[in-house]
């Protein structure tokens, strides 16, 4: 740098010299040229001043370079102090940069610290709150690694029902009173606290891999306290409507026991208890016609397979509800039956009304003692008698029992579940088993207990599925000891048969505007289900009916049905729910006839009331389900053909909060029940129509 200014100096004062000199000769030679030359001393004194000026001129160039020299080094003194101190403040300007930057950087990371203590802080006091809020306001019980929850609502219910049906809130949707029948002619009124229920859950984690849950519910639908006055003092006995216990894995497993709605009900959510989509907004305490359902002791295994699908497998309680059959005979056993008619269970005739009836108590071979009764050689020889109607009663008692059904019901399901919305649809299946036993006499053929049979004995014990060693007959007239010892003979000798039932279903709950309305629909059909599980069914229906088949022996045949209901669900505001609900029940018919029974009817005029359950001329009897050949009012007169209703009906939530929801319910229900034309009812089939009106009011726990 500095010789490159040095050089720059230098090239300038040449410069100016060489143009004073050029400057000077030119003048000098226009002066020459206009004047006449001086002489020779005048020209040195000239030169000798010109000398001298150009000495002057060089040493003021020699000044202005000294000095320019001067200022160039005091420039690149001043410049190389300004560089250095530019360099010292570009260094400090660094150094404060930095310093700076760990500044920022120590003070975000101090802001990001008093955040996250402020966060910290928030969370701990929101714990604390809500610890405090919880001991104030507990909303559950900790009973060491347990959480108790209280569950339940108390209710008052109203309900109106403009034919009498004698029950309260559950509606016999299929033994409403059919037209002619005399409570056709009552209204009835119902106001009772029984729908009140009681309960608690239980939560328990024994470690990160799996949960623990226990739920019982409790209502007061038991029967009524024995002793008690119904007009005066309302004892409704506490009953269990939910006992379970569940393990639920992160595998997505879970498995469930106890007693709870069945797999078969359908479902709004999963395949768990809970999930199930009983109407929830219908007081009927039957829900709708149409819609299956049951509670009883079963075992769940459930697998979730991700946020969409689950499946799962179940055996329920085997039950064949009570077998429907124009006649179903005494000796044929293996279905539930109840202390109505004798045989329990059966539709035969008691005998009554100052008529005299001899019981033999019939030991089998091998005892060596009975109760009023001598033994010879194992088989009893003696007889007793009886002039009234007592001992029926204890037969009834004896008879009564469940059915044998050989292995449980089994029910599966698959399921799908939307992630950001209400729908799920479903697919279901279930298969059953029903087993009945006939007892045979020495001949082979079936005690009959409407006296169709050989000996005209009715041996009772077979109406439970298996023989006792002692056992109960009856006849109107005294029977000879060798009668009654070949029944005795044949204790124990059983012809069992097996029948198979099945069912699927389908159902769904759509969305049609998200968190307003929804509607839902649930379909199924088979044979053997409709009984035990459609609301329509468990009355006046019968998984079973009775059939004699090729071989001459009594077997039971599943009645075959089909159910659909559905309806639409609204939620206009977070008080208001309206519903509109509607089902459908069908039963088939079937005929069968009792061809062996034509000419073995010995006791008919005594054991059974003329014309009772007879097909044709009297003789043959009637079996089958709605069997169009009976010429007698009986009970199959009004075997179920189809029960349809529609339900229209509300709940408004008067208040809600941590304190529970105090809510009203409202609705109406149209019933309609047709059944099966015989040719004792005439030319018009039977029907019945009911006009049920529910109101309650509901405090639920929170």
């Amino acid at each position: 740098m500095r010789r490159i200014i040095a050089g720059t100096l230098a090239l300038t004062v040449l410069s100016s010299t060489w143009l004073l000199g050029a400057e000077g000769a030119t003048k000098a030679k226009k002066a020459a040229v206009k004047k006449a030359p001086p002489p020779a001393s005048a020209q040195m004194q000239q030169m000798q001043d010109q000398l001298n000026q150009q000495q002057q001129q060089i040493n003021q160039l020699q000044q202005q370079l000294q000095q320019s020299n001067q200022q160039l080094q005091s420039t690149q003194s001043q410049l190389q102090s300004s560089v250095q101190q530019a360099n010292q403040q570009a260094a400090a300007a660094q150094a404060s940069a930095s310093a700076a930057q760990q500044s920022a950087n120590s003070l975000n990371s101090s802001v990001v610290d008093l955040k996250a203590s402020t966060t910290t802080i928030t969370q701990s006091l929101t714990v604390v709150q809500k610890d405090v809020k919880e001991l104030l306001n507990p909303l559950a019980i900790r009973y060491k690694g347990v959480t108790f929850t209280p569950v339940g609502d108390m209710d008052l219910g109203y309900t109106w029902r403009n034919h009498n049906n004698n029950t309260s809130a559950s509606t016999p949707f299929g033994n409403i009173p059919l037209s002619g029948e005399v409570n056709n002619y009552f209204s009835e009124t119902r106001m009772e606290a029984r729908n009140s229920r009681v309960g608690f859950r239980m939560v328990g984690n024994p470690n990160d891999n799996v949960k623990l849950t226990g739920f019982v519910l409790t209502d007061f639908f038991g029967a009524s306290e024995a002793g008690t006055n119904p007009g005066q003092v309302n004892s409704w006995l506490l009953r269990i409507r939910e006992a379970w216990m569940m393990a639920e894995f992160k595998s997505g497993f879970s498995f469930v026991g106890g007693q709870f709605y069945s797999l078969w009900t359908p479902g709004r959510r999963g395949t768990l208890p809970g999930g199930e989509m009983v109407p929830g907004f219908a007081y009927e305490g039957n829900e709708i016609v149409g819609f299956p359902y049951e509670r009883g002791a079963q075992l769940r295994l459930a697998k979730k397979f991700n946020k969409n699908f689950s499946a799962a497998f179940e055996i329920d309680q085997p039950e064949l509800t009570a077998v429907s059959s124009a006649y179903t005979p005494s000796a044929l056993g293996g279905m539930e039956n109840t202390a109505t008619s004798f045989p329990a269970g059966s539709n035969e005739a008691i005998p009554c009304c100052n008529q005299s009836f001899y019981i033999y108590t019939l030991t089998a071979p091998g005892s060596t003692t009975a109760t009023g009764a001598q033994v010879a050689n194992g088989v009893l020889t003696a007889t007793s008698a009886s002039t009234n109607a007592a001992p029926i009663a204890a037969l009834q008692s004896e008879n009564a029992g469940l059915a044998a059904n050989p292995i449980p019901d089994i029910v599966a399901k698959v399921a799908w579940d939307a992630t950001n919305s209400t729908a799920h649809f479903e697919v279901r299946g279930i298969a059953r088993f029903f087993r009945s036993g006939e007892l045979l006499n020495v001949n082979g053929a079936m005690i009959n207990g409407a006296g169709t049979g050989q000996t005209g004995l009715a041996a009772t014990n077979a109406l439970q599925g298996y023989t006792n060693a002692t056992a109960v007959a009856i006849a109107t007239t005294p029977q000879s000891a060798a009668t009654v010892n070949a029944v005795a003979a044949t204790l124990g000798k059983v012809d069992m048969n097996t029948a198979k039932a099945w069912g699927i279903g389908i159902s769904g709950v759509v969305p049609i505007v998200k968190n307003k309305v929804d509607f839902i629909l649930t379909a199924d059909a088979g044979a053997g289900v409709g009984s035990r599980y459609n609301p329509g069914g468990t009355n006046n229906t019968g998984d079973a009916t009775v059939k004699l088949d090729s071989s001459g022996t009594y077997v039971l045949q599943p009645v075959k049905s089909a159910a659909l209901a559905g309806g639409f669900e609204f939620h206009p505001t977070p008080k208001w729910e309206w519903y509109v609900y509607g089902g459908n029940e069908y039963y088939q018919r079937v005929n069968y006839t009792d061809t062996s029974s034509a000419t073995t009817n010995t006791l008919s005029a005594a054991l059974i009331p003329s014309g009772a359950n007879v097909c044709g001329n009297g003789k043959q009897m009637c079996l089958g389900y709605g069997n169009s050949n009976l010429t007698s009012l009986t009970s199959q007169s009004s075997a179920n053909r189809d029960i349809w209703e529609g339900t229209l009906g509300y709940l408004y939530r008067l208040w809600t909060g941590n304190y529970g929801t105090l809510q009203t319910y409202g609705e109406i229900q149209y019933i309609h029940r047709a059944v099966w034309q015989t040719a004792f009812a005439g030319p018009e089939p039977l029907k019945g129509q009911e006009i049920v009106v529910d109101l309650a009011l509901r405090y639920v726990l929170p």
